[in-house]
């Protein structure tokens, strides 16, 4: 009996030494955009080559915005005249669809027709120099195509209504599709990168060439309800195999209320290719002095992001 007894003792000491403690390894942070990407040559998934001739740094511009602030009692027929514009013209430029919900305060941008010269004249364009870079082509499980890249301001002034098109070529350098988009936040500051996705719902089968240009966008001459004095004080990532997030800290830098605030993630794969962005927006405003959490969630479109920035955007609480 006592030998049995030893022998269930023994049998006790082995099953309790097959516990195992498992740690599960923390993420490795992402590391933070704080230096220049290097330079790349886009690739496509079909590894085509920019279409000749290769894209122009130099967009197609257009005159310096006129904005005009809606006074009391004003009307678009009464604006419309005071610049010799039609007011259908108005209505367009600022997707005003009711005309009697005008608001005294309210801005509206005063487009340019070509056809009435009697209209106020503006300043000459100065060609605005911003070209495309970190581009990325990635097919989705649907049959339609991502065009990802980002626009550089190297302009030497902040920009707005900035619109980009990718085109496809075949090897004879015939134009199979092309399509256009604007960038993820409003203004594109000097110097700075801001990223644009451009959809082909029905692409070719293949192409072997493509072009990127700058189509369009204007200087900022008035930021009206644009709010820049936002900062990321703090901010960290975590990677979890292709999916991360972002985390920090907003600042209001400025004298006044912010609205609205976006904070937009890009993430970059190892050759400095765009391979995915994500907004997110504060929940309350921020008031000036003030700081608030965000988190952002990203999924790139293709592979592992190995860097990523961080830019935040807002409007001016009235």
């Amino acid at each position: 009996m006592r030998a049995f007894f030893i022998f269930l003792f023994v049998i006790a000491l082995l099953l309790c030494g097959c516990g195992q403690v498992i740690t599960v390894p923390t993420p490795t942070p992402l590391s933070t955009f704080a230096v220049e990407l290097p330079t790349v040559t886009p690739r496509a998934t079909s590894t085509p080559a920019p279409s000749t001739p290769a894209p122009s740094s130099t967009p197609t511009t257009t005159p310096a915005p006129v904005i005009y602030i809606v006074q009391k009692g004003d009307t678009l027929i009464d604006i419309a005249r005071q610049f010799g514009i039609s007011v259908e013209a108005l209505q367009e430029a600022n997707a005003i669809l009711d005309p009697q919900l005008l608001q005294i305060g309210q801005e509206l941008i005063i487009p340019r027709e070509d056809h009435n010269p009697e209209g106020p004249a503006t300043s000459t364009p100065t060609p605005l120099s911003f070209v495309v870079t970190g581009l990325g082509f990635y097919e989705t499980p649907a049959g339609s195509l991502w065009c990802l890249g980002e626009v550089e301001n190297t302009s030497g002034r902040d920009l707005e209504r900035v619109q980009v098109q990718v085109s496809l070529y075949d090897e004879e350098d015939r134009m199979l599709v092309a399509e256009s988009a604007f960038v993820a936040l409003g203004i594109v500051p000097q110097g700075g990168k801001v990223p644009f996705a451009v959809l082909f719902a029905n692409p070719p089968v293949s192409f072997a060439k493509y072009q990127a240009i700058a189509l369009s966008g204007d200087p900022v001459t008035y930021l009206g309800n644009h709010y820049l004095d936002l900062t990321i004080t703090e901010q960290e990532g975590e990677s979890e195999g292709h999916y991360f997030t972002v985390e920090g800290w907003i600042q209001n830098t400025g004298q006044a209320d912010a609205e609205t605030v976006t904070v937009l993630v890009t993430a970059y794969d190892a050759l400095g290719r765009v391979t995915g962005f994500r907004q997110a927006n504060l929940e309350d405003a921020l008031a000036a002095g003030e700081s608030a959490p965000f988190q952002v969630n990203l999924l790139p479109f293709g592979g592992t992001a190995v860097t990523y920035a961080v830019q935040v955007q807002g409007t001016r609480l009235e």
